[in-house]
């Protein structure tokens, strides 16, 4: 996206040519939607400024209603500079002082990792046609004056011009309550506008006695986030528990030492008499709870000793043949009463690993419009001693190596990386980098959907296992191909866009 000047973007046009001439003007790949409203207010400002004497270099490289990707979190103005920041929010009617000042400490955390120099203003316009100009100081509102917001933006030194998209990744706003507790604490996050809309519909819905709930959404859909802030908000009013549908990791533990009236345990240590100290319970990756631990957890909220279970869950994430026979959410939908929020929007996975393990997952699932898989790399090893090296090298480039859950059966070549964080043992957790090992465990089948042998546990699933594996990822991704050219092959041609290779090779693709 490019910064546009906003005395050129005030100018009168036809209403309904608008949001072409808004795109035209900063370069976005998609037309968005306008208000007049805004459009005046803004006109209202540059007149301001112009009555101030302001130079024309003042409305230049402007940021005009920038969205951060992936999470929506959107700004009506932005003036980036290499020393400081100015954000001027809009607002075409009356708001609370409360809500204007949450809105721009909010603006404020997103942009610290920016620069820490920020100046936020709020400009309102009333229903009696007055206007006024508000400056956020020191967590307070106070009254702004033209002449000052003029200085602070003549003082801008080297704006940014071009390319404000490139200013926020993931893990700078992302936040993972496991593997970035304090940020979680500190309420460094942000929930987007569904997470926001879910969220206060369980609340509601918890006041008026309702109680059984369960939150469904793909990897990378916000879903842990919003069930810890669910449980973190709850613990104002209720004992809460968390279940952890695995192993406890540091991030757990120390947000148990943390968290007031919230304790994380782990399914294992699930009984009857545990649940019945906590009027909530809230349950990270339901799909794998055991049959007997959903059976104590549904008869507790039955018999009213608990005031609300609020479950979470994908059920596309089950590890073993076990737990997809078992289908847990399935059995929940069938409970009188149930009610399931679905989220739909990604977070936290980088869209183009998103699209990349979509196709190679289903190799007929290619994407409609390019896509940049810069940040995806391919690498090819003849043995186990070259996967180790290149291992090694992408660990001292920050990645993290997940392994495959091992055999505990008979010996397996998985079974070489038994020592390192496993399938289970990163269950809920999230990082910037992944680095995978697929072998000849895994091929394609004539459909171009990816298959893996049986595992030496014949109850594991090797293509769920990498699923879970390679969706922890939230920047870049590596997967290193060992001894399996045929895989090797399959994998370059969707980083290359070898699409019509991909189709020659597959014969039986169905056509789309």
């Amino acid at each position: 996206m490019r910064a546009v000047n906003i005395y050129i973007l005030t100018r009168k046009i036809k209403a309904d040519k608008r949001p072409l001439y808004e795109k035209a003007l900063s370069n976005r790949k998609e037309e968005i939607k306008t208000r007049i409203e805004e459009y005046e207010l803004i006109e209202t400002i540059v007149n301001n400024l112009i009555f101030c004497e302001a130079s024309l270099k003042i409305f230049e490289y402007w940021y005009y209603s920038f969205s951060i990707p992936q999470i929506g979190k959107e700004f009506d103005l932005l003036k980036i500079g290499k020393n400081r920041i100015v954000n001027i929010e809009l607002k075409s009617q009356e708001v609370a002082e409360e809500k204007i000042i949450r809105q721009l400490e909010k603006n404020r955390m997103y942009l610290t990792h920016i620069n820490k120099e920020i100046y936020s203003f709020t400009y309102v316009r009333y229903e009696d046609g007055t206007e006024k100009l508000f400056r956020l100081k020191d967590g307070k509102l106070e009254d702004a004056s033209f002449e000052k917001l003029l200085q602070f933006i003549s003082l801008i030194e080297e704006p940014l011009q071009d390319g404000i998209e490139n200013l926020f990744r993931p893990n700078d706003y992302m936040v993972s309550p496991i593997n970035t507790p304090n940020k979680f604490l500190q309420g460094q996050y942000y929930l987007n506008n569904q997470q926001s809309s879910i969220k206060n519909n369980i609340i509601s819905k918890i006041e008026k006695g309702d109680g059984l709930f369960g939150i469904t959404g793909s990897a990378g859909t916000g879903k842990t986030l919003l069930l810890y802030d669910l449980a973190k908000t709850l613990s104002g009013s209720f004992n809460v528990c968390v279940i952890h549908s695995g192993i406890l990791s540091d991030g757990h533990k120390y947000l148990n030492t943390k968290l007031d009236s919230v304790d994380i345990i782990d399914a294992k240590t699930l009984t009857k008499n545990i649940i019945e100290n906590y009027d909530v319970v809230c349950v990270d990756e339901s799909q794998r709870l055991y049959t007997q631990d959903m059976d104590v957890l549904i008869n507790a909220f039955e018999q009213k000793n608990l005031r609300a279970c609020i479950f979470s869950y994908d059920y596309t994430q089950v590890l073993s043949k076990t737990e997809l026979r078992r289908n847990n959410p399935e059995r929940l939908r069938k409970i009188t009463g149930f009610l399931e929020q679905n989220l739909k929007n990604r977070v936290r996975t980088n869209p183009e690993i998103l699209s990349f393990v979509r196709t190679l997952m289903r190799v007929y699932d290619v994407p409609k419009n390019a896509v940049d898989y810069s940040n995806i790399d391919v690498i090819y090893a003849n043995s186990i001693q070259e996967s180790d090296r290149i291992l090694k090298i992408y660990q001292s480039r920050g990645y993290t190596f997940i392994s495959y859950t091992p055999s505990h059966y008979v010996f397996n070549e998985i079974d070489h990386y038994s020592s390192f964080m496993n399938s289970y043992l990163v269950i809920g957790q999230e990082f910037d980098n992944v680095v995978q090992i697929m072998d000849n465990n895994f091929r394609h089948s004539a459909k171009g959907e990816l298959q893996g042998r049986e595992h030496p546990n014949p109850d594991y699933l090797f293509a769920k296992l990498f699923y879970q594996n390679i969706t922890r990822a939230r920047e870049k991704m590596c997967i290193i191909v060992l001894n399996n050219e045929e895989l090797f092959d399959t994998l370059l041609m969707i980083k290359e866009h070898r699409y019509d290779e991909l189709k020659e090779k597959y014969i039986k693709i169905p056509h789309k």
